[in-house]
């Protein structure tokens, strides 16, 4: 499989076993990584905050369903198929300076985080679950992606070809 990989509607960041953001995932050669799309959390609690306790739970079903598809437009407008890794490279730096100046502009309660950058060199302890979901350590935390079983096989293909380690 050719490098870069973008793998859309990727859950990240587990809080209480549950993930609060989506987004996607890019895999390159020596790096990895993640452009929030949607805040999750967000949309649970609007869910609930303004249902009657009694369509809550089934709201809730549906608000989980509708995230499981993955119901966001891709801001990452500079992805394109076959993109050659230098070219990622550089319009994924681009892209995140894009990001962190937008971000200085904003309130800090209405934007979603910066994007995360891992180079190889700072992941270790990296694993692949039977139900999808990559975890590792880097840049002092734990990170938690949930892939999905059906993608987990290409996932596991392309860390190892990207260099990022065998799960």
């Amino acid at each position: 499989m050719a490098l870069p990989v973008r793998i859309r509607n990727v859950h990240y960041y587990r809080i209480a076993g549950h993930y609060t953001f989506a987004g996607d995932l890019f895999i390159a050669r020596g790096s990895l990584y993640f452009f929030p799309e949607v805040d999750l959390a967000e949309q649970r609690e609007k869910v609930s905050r303004h249902v009657p306790h009694e369509l809550g739970l089934l709201l809730l079903a549906i608000t989980w369903l509708a995230q499981r598809a993955g119901s966001y437009s891709s801001r990452t407008e500079f992805w394109q198929d076959g993109m050659t890794h230098e070219r990622f490279q550089i319009e994924a730096s681009a892209h995140l300076d894009k990001l962190k100046l937008e971000k200085l502009s904003k309130a800090p309660s209405v934007t979603l985080p910066l994007p995360t950058h891992v180079r190889a060199e700072e992941i270790s302890g990296i694993r692949l679950t039977p139900r999808g979901v990559l975890s590792f350590r880097a840049q002092s935390d734990t990170h938690d992606f949930n892939i999905g079983v059906l993608r987990k096989n290409q996932v596991r293909n392309v860390l190892w070809e990207a260099g990022l380690g065998r799960v």
